[in-house]
């Protein structure tokens, strides 16, 4: 996808584009946002911000439904827990959870929740992606 860069409302030139690109380049890497907003006169409108955000997701999903065979099967809410995972871990990172993977093909909801938990991340989020299990066990009954 090509990203369409403004400025004051126009369509950005390639060379106004390219130097806010070498200004934030340059700067230090692991600034928040905001910490690189003034090195950069171009921006995105929020439409476009939303459709490049929306095709990432499409792809991402794509790229777990290749290496999840049942992915297509499993509820949406499943499908939500196991995508946040692959997001945080890379899908070959969610692949190494082979009993809370064997778990989602057998639709053993509540043992998924149990095997779901990450180190590295705050334990809220690791309870929200069991709660995410768990709600597929709410749905069958």
């Amino acid at each position: 996808m090509k990203l369409t860069w403004t400025l004051n409302g126009q369509t950005a030139a390639e060379a106004q584009i390219r130097s806010d690109f070498a200004r934030v380049a340059a700067a230090p890497k692991g600034l928040a946002a905001s910490g690189y907003a003034s090195l950069s006169s171009c921006c995105m409108a929020d439409p476009a911000i939303d459709a490049l955000a929306a095709s990432d997701v499409v792809l991402f999903a794509a790229s777990i439904a290749g290496a999840l065979p049942n992915w297509n099967r499993y509820p949406a809410c499943v499908q939500a827990a196991l995508f946040d995972m692959a997001f945080n871990l890379g899908v070959a990172g969610l692949q190494k959870f082979h009993k809370l993977l064997a778990a989602c093909d057998a639709g053993d909801w509540a043992t998924a929740a149990n095997e779901s938990h990450r180190t590295g991340i705050g334990e809220g989020r690791n309870q929200e992606t069991a709660s995410l299990f768990r709600q597929a066990l709410i749905k069958e009954t």
